[in-house]
C-alpha cells in the first residue's frame, strides 16, 4: 500500500506538470526562461547528493554519455514542452507528450534493442495513437494554433522516448542518470537567465516566485523522482508503471478545475484509449527479444 500511494503521489506531480506551466506562462507573466531557472537551480541542490551517492556508476557511464543523454533529456526536454504550453492547453500537454513517449520507445526499443513487440503491443500502441491523434483533432476546433504546442509535445515525448532507451541500452539507472542530467543542464539555463530575464523574474511577486520554486524545483525536478524510484522498490517495475495512467487522468482533472479548460466528449474519448491501451499495454502484453 505504501508503494501504491508513493507511486500514486508521483504520477500526481507529473500530472499537475502540464497545468502549474500553462497556468505561469499564460496567466502569471511567466517567461520559460524563468520556468527554467525555477526547475533547474533548486533541483540541483537537492539532487547532488544523489548523484554524488551514484558516482562511480555515473564515472562507469562517462561524460560522453551524460552529455548525450542531457541533449534528450536535459534542457532541451523541457524548452519543448514548456514552449508547447504556450500555443496548447493543460489538456493537451498532460496526454500527448506522456502518450508519445512510450510509442516511440516502443519502436525504438525494438530499433536499438531488438525487443520486437507483440502483436497485443502493437495494438495498443495503435490504439494510444489513436488517442492522441483525436485529442490533438478535438483542439483543431477549441484552440486555434494548437497544432503548434502538439507538434512541440510529440517533440518533447519523442526525445524523452529516447533518452529512456538508451538508459536501457546502457543499463544505467534512471534516476540517479535524470539527476546527473539536472546538475548538466544547470550551465546551459543560468547565464541566459542572468543576461535575459533575472530583472524582470525577481520584480514578479515573491509569492509566485516562491511557488513556482517548490512546483519546478522541489515537486518536479526532485521529490517525484524519489517517490517512484522508492514505489519501483517497493512494487517492481511492471506495477509501478500501471500507476503512469493516473497522469493523463490527473492533468485532465486539474486543467478543468485550477485552469478552466473544457473537457469535451472527443477529448475524454482521446484521453481514455490513451489511458486504456497505456494500462493494457504494461498489463497485458509484452516484447519479444529478436
Amino acid at each position: 500500500m505504501l508503494g501504491l500511494l508513493l507511486g500514486a503521489l508521483a504520477s500526481v506531480i507529473w500530472g499537475g506538470h502540464a497545468v502549474v506551466a500553462r497556468l505561469a506562462l499564460v496567466g502569471q507573466g511567466f517567461h520559460v526562461l524563468d520556468i527554467l531557472f525555477c526547475r533547474y537551480v533548486p533541483a540541483s541542490l537537492l539532487l547532488l547528493p544523489l548523484v554524488w551517492r551514484h558516482r562511480e556508476e555515473m564515472r562507469r557511464l562517462g561524460w560522453r554519455r551524460i552529455f548525450v543523454l542531457f541533449l534528450f533529456a536535459g534542457a532541451g526536454n523541457l524548452v519543448l514542452f514548456v514552449s508547447a504550453l504556450r500555443f496548447a492547453p493543460a489538456t493537451h500537454g498532460s496526454t500527448i507528450a506522456p502518450m508519445v513517449s512510450p510509442i516511440f520507445g516502443a519502436f525504438l526499443a525494438w530499433w536499438l534493442l531488438a525487443e520486437r513487440p507483440t502483436r497485443g503491443r502493437l495494438a495498443a500502441l495503435a490504439t494510444m495513437l489513436a488517442g492522441v491523434l483525436i485529442i490533438g483533432w478535438d483542439g483543431l476546433g477549441q484552440h486555434p494554433g494548437a497544432w503548434r504546442g502538439d507538434l512541440l509535445l510529440m517533440a518533447a515525448g519523442g526525445t524523452w522516448a529516447v533518452f529512456t532507451v538508451l538508459l536501457r541500452r546502457w543499463q544505467v539507472s534512471a534516476i540517479p542518470a535524470a539527476a546527473a542530467v539536472t546538475l548538466v543542464s544547470l550551465p546551459f539555463i543560468f547565464p541566459p537567465f542572468v543576461l535575459l530575464r533575472a530583472d524582470a523574474f525577481f520584480a514578479l511577486p515573491i509569492g509566485l516566485i516562491a511557488w513556482m520554486l517548490v512546483a519546478q524545483g522541489v515537486l518536479l525536478g526532485s521529490i517525484s523522482m524519489l517517490l517512484f524510484a522508492r514505489s519501483v522498490e517497493m512494487l517492481g517495475a511492471t506495477r509501478a508503471a500501471t500507476l503512469s495512467v493516473l497522469v493523463p487522468v490527473t492533468g485532465l482533472i486539474l486543467s478543468a478545475v485550477v485552469v478552466g479548460e473544457h473537457i469535451g466528449p472527443v477529448k475524454a474519448l482521446g484521453a481514455a484509449l490513451c489511458t486504456g491501451a497505456m494500462l493494457a499495454a504494461v498489463l497485458f502484453t509484452g516484447r519479444r527479444v529478436g
